[in-house]
């Protein structure tokens, strides 16, 4: 019983381990026929996986969310410092998933991040990364 009681608690730990000091995992997202970049960033318990996304200027992007967390719900906000939004979108629980679509107009670096219950503070963060 004792082996049990401490095996679920490891793997309850490890499934809401934290963001901080998570190495970048960077993805560029790649263009579509039909013009579009499509990238996937997956929300799990406190980071989001790829931390570093790889955009081009003026062309759309169609981003897919996925909160792989069953019980936890999440969001992913990205102000652009000009005060608007590049992005935001709730992503809800029980691992649901949106897609959001939006068109990058300048270059430069924007943090994302997930506001829910003090989530970025726990290392729940990236970077979009837009290019020429």
């Amino acid at each position: 019983m004792r082996r049990r009681l401490l095996a679920v608690t490891v793997l309850a730990l490890a499934g809401c381990s934290s963001g901080l000091n998570r190495p970048v995992s960077e993805v560029t997202a790649k263009q579509d026929a039909d013009g579009v970049q499509r990238v996937r960033v997956v929300a799990h318990s406190f980071y989001f996986e790829p931390n570093r996304v790889q955009v081009k200027v003026g062309v759309p992007v169609e981003l897919t969310i996925k909160n792989s967390a069953t019980f936890v719900p999440h969001n992913l906000s990205c102000p652009t410092g000009t005060g608007g939004m590049l992005v935001e979108q709730d992503v809800g629980m029980f691992r649901s998933q949106k897609v959001v679509k939006f068109t990058p107009t300048t270059t430069g670096e924007y943090a994302f991040f997930c506001h829910v219950d003090g989530h970025a503070k726990k290392g729940m963060k990236g970077t979009f990364v837009v290019v020429p």
